[in-house]
């Protein structure tokens, strides 16, 4: 799953991963417990995400290159938010090819004013560090920077399936189901 803070990445990561019935790998929720940790990383890792930073794209790499080399080639595994830089794209692709592991990426497109709203909420209800409005400015920016290559890479090496984000969840999990050729 990709697509801009608040479109529903790990929302609809869960749902898909319940109907095909294969584990979800977070790197967000990852980074989260890395952070909580204790450790000198797990300080780094917390100050630059309530500043609202992308990670640097070899520890996400890392972190999805450990999990991907760990399955068998039959086993399924949905991944939110583990491509955000145009390296960490390409470096999934090139592993996807050669292990072979076919993949599909999902776009979850909403609008910056619709992630607004749902960032805002979010925040109000569960307090994340990384939703307030200084960060939620910050991760846009780092978004319109970095990850807008990664969706124009997906969609030219083909993988790319675009979904609207702005629906009711389930009408968004309906649409992927449907897009992957799940239903």
């Amino acid at each position: 799953m990709v697509g801009r803070p608040g479109s529903g990445k790990g929302t609809q990561a869960a749902l898909l991963a319940k109907k095909i019935s294969a584990p979800m790998f977070s790197t967000g929720n990852e980074f989260r417990s890395l952070a909580a940790g204790g450790t000198y990383l797990g300080g780094r890792l917390k100050s630059a995400m309530e500043r609202g930073e992308l990670l640097p794209h070899w520890l996400a790499s890392y972190t999805f290159e450990k999990v991907l080399f760990g399955l068998a080639p039959e086993d399924k595994i949905v991944f939110e938010g583990a491509c955000r830089t145009g390296p960490e794209a390409e470096l999934l692709h090139e592993i996807s090819l050669w292990l072979p592991r076919p993949y599909k990426a999902v776009y979850l497109r909403i609008s910056e004013e619709e992630a607004w709203k749902r960032l805002s909420l979010r925040q109000k209800e569960s307090g994340r560090a990384d939703d307030g409005e200084t960060a939620i400015r910050l991760r846009f920016e780092e978004y319109k920077k970095k990850n807008e290559t990664v969706i124009k890479y997906f969609s030219a090496v083909g993988t790319l399936v675009e979904i609207n984000g702005e629906k009711t969840v389930e009408e968004v999990h309906a649409d992927v189901i449907k897009a992957l050729g799940l239903s």
